[in-house]
């Protein structure tokens, strides 16, 4: 089958490439990044306080560490869930009712703190649950990108909701730090609560321009549905595994960065901060290079460089002992993840069809999930082989597997 006839909504692209910020012409689209600004601030607030009052009630790295993997664990669980709950309900109630959730679960959590009667075994099980449901939230609110602005602009769409995601990843964890500082660790979940529910008239309040059929198949078949169709297609199977490949081998550095700040840099914990910041900062221009690259033809090879860029800075930063030219080699990489991410899930979405888009995103967001995988693996190597060689190594397992999967095939080469 040409691929033309294979993936109809790809061709909907091959226009010229609309202005960098020509999404932000729709309200409904205006509606969508306000409410995903609101949902990451909330999320990355919640990420501060979380790790902080984890820390104040066990003092200890293996809590944190056991306390990520159950995250992890959590979202690996609930991805086909969520897939198919994308597909099956009707999108904009699923996301207000996560969001809605999730603001009970942090208020949850805050009363607990309150009360004076909070323990670790209720933060590691209401986590889980927020894991869970966030990881559906995920799902669903890219999938509303699409049903939003439709296959014409959703490369630039994607992109724009990158930065704005990435702005508040910048903002939220220093506006958290203020609330603990002032006003104590439960402000930050009640914080988080607010933001939330903030959100769920946002939400509700989108107006769809695609729109789905609901799934009416048993919960097994339709996720066995969703395996089967990706399984069936290469490019998809080639996508997806570019998803998977730097949340196993390449994400799990930024575990190890208090080390490279303490023992490479001899930064101490401010220099740990600035380094937070640097993938960050450099996310930023390149969300905005991937809204402009809506025109492009050939996204599959600039997806590659691009993950090539962010996986040889994660390489280059891992052997720099200069401070500077550490956070230059993070914010460089963050310019890559971004342009990466951004140009991998617009071409996922651009190949499945309508009535698998919720399962196919469900399965593209198994990749989170994967994590604490790598964090066991690259925290291991490190322990035998040094930070800085395990961190590297891993880096160039990474970019050659890139390599592989993106350039390995001609169709890959021609998206």
């Amino acid at each position: 089958m040409p691929e033309a006839e294979a993936y109809p909504s790809a061709a909907a692209e091959a226009r010229p490439s609309p202005a960098t910020f020509a999404s932000l012409s729709l309200p409904q689209f205006r509606l969508l990044v306000a409410g995903t600004v609101l949902s990451q601030l909330a999320g990355w607030m919640e990420e501060v306080a979380r790790g902080w009052l984890v820390w104040s009630l066990g003092h200890s790295a293996l809590q944190l560490q056991l306390l990520a993997f159950i995250s992890g664990l959590s979202r690996l669980l609930a991805a086909p869930a969520a897939g198919f709950l994308t597909d099956r309900l009707e999108r904009r109630f699923l996301a207000a009712a996560t969001q809605a959730i999730d603001a009970l679960f942090a208020a949850g959590v805050g009363l607990l703190v309150t009360t004076g009667t909070v323990q670790l075994w209720h933060l590691y099980l209401l986590h889980a649950c927020m894991s869970a449901t966030n990881a559906v939230n995920i799902t669903v609110r890219q999938a509303l990108v699409y049903d939003v602005v439709g296959p014409e602009y959703l490369t630039n769409a994607v992109g724009l909701n990158s930065v704005a995601s990435n702005v508040a990843r910048i903002a939220a964890p220093s506006l958290g730090g203020i609330v603990i500082g002032t006003l104590g660790v439960e402000a930050a979940f009640y914080s988080q609560a607010a933001l939330l529910l903030i959100a769920v008239p946002i939400t509700m309040a989108l107006r769809l321009v695609v729109s789905s059929r609901p799934l009416r198949v048993p919960f097994l078949r339709g996720v066995l549905e969703g395996v089967s169709y990706l399984r069936s297609d290469p490019v998809l199977m080639r996508l997806m595994a570019m998803n998977y490949v730097p949340h196993i081998l390449i994400y799990p550095y930024v575990t190890l960065l208090p080390e490279f700040a303490e023992r490479v840099l001899r930064a101490g914990p401010q220099g740990y901060g600035v380094l937070l910041t640097g993938v960050g900062f450099g996310s930023i221009p390149g969300g905005l290079l991937v809204a402009s690259m809506s025109g492009w033809s050939r996204k599959g090879v600039a997806m590659t460089l691009a993950a090539c860029l962010y996986m040889g800075m994660v390489a280059a930063f891992s052997q720099s002992q200069t401070f500077v030219v550490s956070f230059a080699a993070l914010v460089a990489a963050g310019v890559g993840w971004s342009m990466m991410v951004g140009l991998n899930q617009a071409l996922v979405q651009l190949h499945l069809p309508e009535e698998m888009r919720g399962r196919g995103l469900g399965l593209y967001n198994l990749g989170p999930g994967l994590g604490p995988l790598g964090n066991l693996a690259m925290g291991g190597t490190a322990e035998w082989l040094g930070v800085q060689t395990a961190v590297a190594c891993f880096a160039a397992a990474g970019l050659s597997l890139s390599l592989f999967l993106g350039l390995g095939s001609p169709r890959m080469r021609r998206l």
